[in-house]
């Protein structure tokens, strides 16, 4: 009695409607995750129900989508209104004073005496009053997406989650009765994917949601032939619910997995650039930005990165920080001449946003690096790549490396203003816009390979001044605010020099001259403008100093300039072949962008030595490039993000070769032998009729052997291949079927199983033969319009 009365629930129709149910909580729930603060979750999972619901009753109707869509939008607005000004309480005094109104109207009539209206004009005013409120709020949040800056209502902001719901859910209910799964929660996924996306909060129910419309697709897909088959009277087994429903149930596991394992790398990356981007609109509808705490990197608090060098004793302090080797140059004893030893700069920190007091940064996104894993999808001609054995006596949490970072032995996270592109095989050009602010690091050893650019004065000279555009955005934009004077000075300094080059070597030169090393000064006065300030009123001061100065002077000449931060070569140890690098080492410097050979560092400290630079390329350079261990590391990753591309691609087509080597057999072969036979060459049909045209239903399978027969001699002597195992197979298929038939014959397992093989060898051969048959008939069209081209 109890199964006979549960029955009704488990029909394909009831589970499709449970399943989108389900779809419309998951929603909401995973729309709370990114947005905290909107109404109560079950409340919205009940405003779900009752616009799919809505949908669903409307879809019944004779109206068309337009018309329905109209009406679903307005009864959406009207719920808001009443929702958002708190109207119920109003409302129903509305019509109550309506109420009592009407029934003073045929007394008034007897008496020709006045209606009362009083009640009606006082619950008005309450009405309107609620609505203006509402409708400024509304205003003042709308007007944060013109000015670019938001405007956090919340309750403007929840009402506008409320819509958005309701119509996605509307929608859901519209289509759920036409059984278009797709359709249905197309909008609902799309809307939890861009905001999962954007908060970087966990995918779960994104995954869940997946799960849902796999299952919905196989499921109505199932009721719709059912119908079909029905209208028709065409039989089918009782079991094929059973084998469909294991069908879609793996099907949804194995796309689920390799959803849920398979990284979208184009898809972080226009993720990446939204979160970069300044967006308004994420803020004011409240969706939250990733937490806070993995990115130390977005502080935008103005600093000069090195003042701790005035307190503490730190520029003279001789402790060591870490030590560094290249292998570049062997150990020497004593008693030896050393050679001379590259001198690098161990950078930590990046700037590039010059704020009048200090430096700051602009958006960054935070990526986890695996260890050993290209940050570079190619390698850099005319670079000279280091490898670096890094030990920190003194850790930091930051990872320490020179000019241009190519990959680290250890996992880290790195901190960019410009993410490396996807693309594996990008032009030089591309990989040098690459632009990290700072990495994060708490290993004390780690190895690290870097590319160093190595170009000669003449490479720099000559350099183009077309500049990227995401170098321009970055690396020319300074203060308006900045007193003229400062201005008018780069200008003066670099009179009459017509290269990018000589006019930073310029500059370079002048604060070198010019002004003083000194670690006793003042800070500057508050508010006061760190460039102005050094170069009009204190006239000396440590790295900090210059390396502003210099950055700002550099962007008023339109050449793209940074701000480094880290330390200094240090002192080399020829015994041990390392760089020692202590407190007293830390430094900061400037660097200057050129077309063509990418950021070059320039030195304006007057307390160290210039950078020496190649007047020309030499014959033969003393650290020849050794990029094997980067071009193995590089071929590595790219196959491996060639394989992650390729996995769906891979899952599917696994997936469909256990279907029909595994689970089609299976299904088939369990089935009683006539029904399983009748199956088969049901299969054989249907992929025959792209070749032999539709059957008639006065048709026999002999006829139909007959015209295959026919067809297979026709593609023979056309394309002057051989049929003949598909014309025995075929007639081997056919004999089985028409056996079958028979009342007086029982058929087999053993019938069944061959059947099953001649029709997997059937398979492939319709398959060529389909080919070929395409392939005469467009042989044939193209001599048909050349002859018409002739006539």
């Amino acid at each position: 009695m109890i199964l006979r009365l549960m029955r009704p629930l488990f029909t394909a129709d009831a589970v499709g409607i449970l399943l989108v149910t389900a779809a419309l909580g998951v929603l909401p729930s995973g729309i709370a995750a990114s947005v905290p603060d909107i109404i109560d979750t079950q409340k919205l999972f009940l405003v779900c129900l009752a616009a799919a619901a809505v949908g669903l009753g409307w879809s019944k109707t004779q109206r068309n989508g337009i018309q329905a869509s109209a009406g679903i939008a307005a009864l959406g607005l009207l719920f808001i209104w009443i929702l958002g000004a708190r109207l119920t309480q109003p409302l129903l005094d509305l019509f109550a004073a309506s109420f009592s109104t009407l029934k003073q109207i045929l007394p008034a009539i007897r008496s020709d005496s006045p209606i009362d209206t009083s009640a009606i004009q006082e619950a008005w005013a309450v009405i309107a009053a609620a609505s203006a409120v509402l409708w400024a709020r509304l205003q003042s949040w709308l007007g944060g997406f013109n000015t670019s800056t938001a405007v956090n209502d919340t309750l403007i902001r929840s009402l506008f989650w409320v819509l958005i719901h309701w119509l996605v859910s509307a929608w859901a209910g519209w289509f759920t009765e036409k059984r278009k799964a797709l359709v249905a929660l197309l909008p609902a996924l799309t809307l939890l994917t861009l905001v999962t996306s954007y908060s970087e909060r966990r995918v779960e129910h994104l995954l869940a949601m997946f799960v849902i419309l796999f299952l919905l697709m196989g499921l109505w897909h199932y009721r719709t032939h059912t119908i079909f088959w029905q209208k028709n009277r065409v039989d089918f087994s009782e079991s094929l619910p059973v084998d469909i429903g294991l069908s879609v149930i793996l099907i949804t596991l194995t796309f689920t997995a390799l959803a849920a394992m398979t990284p979208s790398l184009s898809w972080n990356d226009i993720v990446e650039l939204l979160r970069r981007r300044e967006n308004p609109a994420a803020e004011m509808l409240g969706v939250q930005r990733p937490p806070a705490s993995p990115r130390p990197a977005a502080t935008q608090q103005p600093s000069m990165p090195r003042e701790h060098l005035l307190t503490g004793g730190y520029a003279n302090s001789e402790k060591i920080v870490m030590t560094i080797r290249t292998g570049e140059l062997p150990p020497m004893p004593n008693e030896m001449l050393p050679a001379p030893a590259p001198r690098y700069y161990w950078r930590s920190v990046v700037y590039d946003r010059y704020l009048l007091t200090g430096w700051g940064t602009s958006t960054v996104s935070r990526q986890n690096v695996p260890a050993n894993t290209p940050l570079l999808p190619g390698l850099l001609n005319d670079y000279r790549l280091i490898k670096m054995d890094v030990h920190m006596l003194q850790p930091e949490g930051r990872l320490f490396w020179s000019a241009t970072l190519f990959s680290v032995d250890m996992p880290f996270t790195a901190h960019w203003r410009l993410r490396p592109t996807s693309d594996l095989f990008a032009d030089q050009m591309v990989l040098m816009q690459a632009d990290m602010f700072s990495a994060s690091l708490e290993a004390v050893s780690y190895h690290a390979e870097a590319y160093v650019p190595t170009p000669t004065i003449a490479q720099l000279r000559s350099a183009s001044t077309e500049y990227p555009e995401a170098i321009l955005d970055h690396y020319l934009a300074l203060p308006h605010d900045i007193p003229a004077r400062v201005g008018s000075l780069a200008l003066d300094i670099t009179k009459g020099v017509d290269n990018s080059y000589d006019k930073a070597q310029a500059i370079e030169t002048y604060l070198r001259k010019n002004y003083p090393y000194d670690l006793e000064v003042p800070a500057p006065p508050p508010g006061q403008d760190v460039t102005d300030y050094f170069l009009f009123d204190l006239k000396k001061g440590y790295c900090d100093y210059y390396a502003t100065a210099m950055v700002v002077l550099a962007r008023f000449n339109g050449l793209p300039a940074r701000f480094v931060s880290g330390y200094s070569p240090g002192s080399y140890d020829a015994v041990r072949a390392q760089y020692i690098v202590r407190e007293l080492n830390a430094h900061s410097w400037a660097e200057v962008y050129f077309p063509g050979v990418g950021w070059v560092e320039f030195e304006p400290t007057a307390s160290l030595p210039m950078i020496d630079r190649q007047s020309e390329e030499p014959s033969i350079s003393p650290y020849p490039q050794d990029q094997e261990s980067a071009a193995r590391l590089l071929t590595r990753f790219r196959l491996e993000r060639i394989l992650i591309w390729l996995s769906p691609v891979i899952g599917l087509i696994v997936l469909v070769y256990l279907y029909y080597a595994v689970i089609q057999p299976w299904r088939l072969l369990r089935l009683e032998p006539a029904l399983a036979i009748h199956r088969i060459y049901q299969n054989f049909y249907r992929a025959g009729r792209p070749l032999v045209g539709a059957w008639e239903r006065s048709g026999t399978s002999s006829e139909y052997l007959d015209t295959i027969m026919e067809i297979a001699n026709e593609l023979e002597a056309g394309s002057r291949k051989p049929f003949d195992l598909l014309k025995e197979n075929a007639a081997d298929l056919t004999r089985i079927y028409q056996r079958s038939l028979f009342a007086d014959y029982h058929a087999k397992k053993q019938d069944a199983v061959r059947a099953w093989k001649r029709w997997s060898h059937l398979r492939r051969q319709l398959a060529a033969a389909k080919m070929a048959a395409y392939w005469m008939k467009f042989k044939k069209t193209k001599a048909s319009s050349a002859l018409r081209t002739t006539q």
